[in-house]
């Protein structure tokens, strides 16, 4: 869900500003920058920058930040469940948006 929200801020970065390809596009994962650079709706925003750190389970110590959230996910740590649901509902928001846009 994590690269759908990513690719889908990055293809509408490149429609609207009429570039040819992602190589136009900083490498990032950075959610946050994708969006400011969009210039999202304020209420998505705010969703984000909620998310700057996702708590990592109890069992383990420490928070993963948005940016790195995609590698987490991929490398199977353990999130805070509550936070890890907030996450997985503003990627669903970001989604919504990028295929409404």
């Amino acid at each position: 869900m994590f690269y759908s929200a990513e690719c889908g801020l990055k293809e509408r970065l490149l429609v609207r500003h009429k570039l040819p390809g992602t190589e136009s596009l900083d490498p990032t994962h950075d959610l946050r920058k994708l969006a400011k650079l969009l210039n999202l709706p304020r209420t998505l925003s705010v969703r984000l920058d909620r998310l700057q750190s996702c708590r990592l389970h109890a069992s383990a110590r420490g928070s993963v930040s948005l940016a790195d959230l995609h590698q987490a996910w991929r490398y199977g740590a353990k999130l805070n469940e509550a936070d890890e649901k907030e996450a997985q509902e503003a990627l669903r928001a970001l989604i919504k948006w990028c295929e409404r846009d």
